[in-house]
């Protein structure tokens, strides 16, 4: 299941790739017009992937950072409302002088 937290803005290379790949069904693989298309089509592509954002956050990731604060928040609730009280101390013996 793939989560979709932001949307794909169209970019000004999609036109000018659909374009290319049309021609490019017009000629054969074999053609030097196919050859010349297809240096275009890669020249486009990382036109395309150089201006497209890197800042963004895996889907993973911010179910993990969610899951985290719920588990934060949770652990201050029951020690709010549930205060424990240590005896640990009473089994320290003390150190005689």
């Amino acid at each position: 299941m793939k989560l979709k937290f932001w949307q794909e803005k169209d970019s000004i290379y999609d036109e000018p790739i659909d374009t290319v790949l049309h021609e490019m069904k017009t000629y054969g693989p074999d053609t030097p017009e196919f050859q010349t298309q297809l240096s275009y089509l890669e020249r486009l592509s990382e036109l395309k992937t150089k201006t497209r954002s890197t800042m963004r956050v895996s889907p993973d990731t911010l179910l993990i950072v969610a899951g985290n604060f719920a588990a934060i928040g949770l652990i201050a609730f029951i020690e709010q409302s549930h205060p424990m009280t240590s005896k640990g101390m009473n089994f320290i013996k003390p150190k005689n002088p």
